[in-house]
């Protein structure tokens, strides 16, 4: 058996039976069938990265704040898509170009559920595509409300020679079009991520006050006219700001969290 399933096997055991759990190396191993010294060396490693932490007094082992911090992110993940996903019906209903929903992991922004749009000409990215948060209206509509230490963080560090983007970009471009974002409540770009294609992009917040992802509109350039453009962005806006208040954000002053 590897190091990981065994880990895993105590991570498993240590999990509460309906209340608080903590135990000894030695009914680990007992239990488990594992020898203690397997046992004291995995449980050192866990610790170390906060899976599991041990009392001081009792030298007993619970699981760690990684388990909880794992835990809230997927059910925010999953909370955020079961809130999101009839306002994102009624924005394709509206528009009629496709709907993507997008959160962010680390420094990347995710698509993590979508609704095609019903014309035959449309735009269609897999669940799951990845890209840097410079690139696209939905992951630049999160990059614009990140907290201001984090943003500064993201682009002293970008290589932009290396930003997977089809159009070149810049610190000074994104921090141009971060303050218009700002001002304007959403976000729009063409032709970044893939050719002759336009998105427009809102955040979505938590009851916590935190950008934790956006509402996005895309479809071929050619059907986004100045009144299109218009029309989507009144939309995209208004669905994400309902997905926020049904997360239970409450708005102050538009453009800002």
């Amino acid at each position: 058996m590897s190091v990981i399933s065994k880990a895993i096997q105590i991570l498993d055991f240590l999990v509460p039976q309906g209340s608080e759990r903590e135990v000894s190396i030695t009914e680990i191993g007992r239990e488990l069938g594992m020898p203690v010294q397997s046992v004291h060396r995995i449980l050192a490693s866990l610790c170390e990265h906060g899976w599991v932490t041990q009392n001081p007094k009792s030298k007993k082992y619970k699981l760690g704040l990684s388990v909880m911090k794992y835990g809230f992110l997927m059910w925010d993940s999953l909370m955020l898509r079961s809130v999101a996903r009839p306002f994102m019906e009624e924005l394709c209903s509206k528009t009629k170009e496709t709907v993507y929903l997008a959160t962010r992991e680390n420094l990347e922004g995710v698509y993590i559920d979508s609704i095609d749009s019903p014309q035959l000409l449309k735009i269609s990215e897999p669940i799951g595509l990845r890209l840097p948060l410079f690139v696209g209206a939905s992951n630049r509509a999160i990059l614009a409300y990140l907290p201001a230490d984090l943003r500064e963080r993201l682009l002293a560090q970008a290589q932009w020679e290396r930003i997977p983007s089809l159009k070149p970009l810049s610190r000074e471009a994104i921090e141009q079009d971060i303050e218009q974002i700002r001002r304007r409540g959403y976000a729009i770009t063409s032709g970044e991520a893939t050719e002759g294609t336009t998105g427009i992009g809102a955040p979505i917040f938590s009851y916590e006050h935190t950008v934790i992802g956006s509402l996005n509109c895309a479809g071929p350039s050619v059907r986004f006219t100045a009144q299109q453009v218009e029309k989507i962005s009144y939309y995209v806006t208004k669905y994400a700001e309902l997905v926020s208040e049904e997360l239970g954000y409450r708005r102050v002053h538009r453009g800002h969290p």
